[in-house]
């Protein structure tokens, strides 16, 4: 049997803020990904790592998407990158993945990304879930703070079973996808599971509703992961936090306007709220 909660029941905040904090004290994230023609999955992710708090937040994209990133959120420092890409040091986290397309130039610098050395967490989302499971075999991923952040049909690829496999026992799933590449899992939909690597500890949300079914809420997601993680709180309580802000965000918007018309990027501000309370 596994354990449900929501925002109401969970007992995990973020740090209190000291009066004399600084920027360096809340966590440096990076944001990789946004192929031409996709940049707004990354945009999403680090624009919900900066309003939930990160302390400086990267986006490394296609030099296309700069424009619009740097239009939207002038806080977040976008640089647009090429085949000659190499990933800068000094970062707390990393997330790589949202709005990556499958071509080669996507893949060198899934590679790239993978293969740093630090001590980030490392979390894979959206395209970069592809090219792990495609290459897992020839490129595991060893020495890194990984989470994954798998929606059932990248679940379905990363175990290599039918989605319907995946939706019928869903806690087997995320413990498996945990096993096998030694990382923590968020297994999105309804009602998303949390599985912890460490003590193969599970989690259900039991919140998260229709509302949510719309492309770019899974990007705002796994930005929100990096923001908590950045700041300091543990890998576990960072994918609880987030999931149940996620799904309580989605809720309050199904309350004030209903269950169709929601797009991704309203999360952030509602989620940001909810933070602060």
């Amino acid at each position: 049997m596994i354990e449900d909660f929501n925002f109401d029941s969970i007992q995990i905040k973020t740090p209190k803020r000291a009066e004399n904090s600084h920027k360096g004290n809340f966590g440096k994230v990076l944001v990789i990904g946004g192929s031409d023609g996709m940049g707004g999955a990354a945009i999403l992710s680090s624009e919900a790592s900066l309003f939930c708090g990160s302390g400086l937040v990267h986006l490394h994209t296609h030099p296309n998407n700069v424009e619009a990133s740097l239009k939207r959120n002038p806080e977040i420092m976008a640089l647009g990158i090429n085949n000659n890409y190499k990933v800068p040091n000094e970062m707390n986290v990393i997330l790589c993945g949202p709005g990556l397309r499958d071509d080669d130039c996507s893949y060198d610098i899934y590679k790239k990304t993978i293969t740093k050395d630090g001590n980030h967490v490392l979390i894979l989302d959206a395209g970069a879930l592809y090219f792990l499971y495609k290459s897992y075999s020839k490129s595991p991923i060893s020495d890194k703070h990984l989470i994954l952040t798998p929606h059932p049909g990248e679940a379905s690829a990363l175990l290599n079973v039918p989605v319907d496999e995946i939706q019928t026992d869903r806690l087997k799933a995320a413990k498996e996808i945990s096993k096998k590449y030694n990382a923590d899992v968020i297994l999105k939909g309804n009602q998303t599971i949390v599985f912890s690597k460490l003590n193969e500890g599970a989690l259900l949300c039991n919140e998260g509703g229709p509302e949510l079914a719309t492309g770019g809420t899974g990007d705002v997601l796994a930005g929100v992961v990096s923001s908590l993680i950045a700041q300091k709180l543990s890998h576990f309580d960072s994918c609880v936090l987030s999931t149940a802000l996620h799904a309580r965000a989605g809720k309050i918007f199904n309350k004030t306007i209903g269950e169709i018309g929601l797009n991704a990027s309203s999360l952030i501000p509602i989620i940001r709220d909810l933070l602060n309370k």
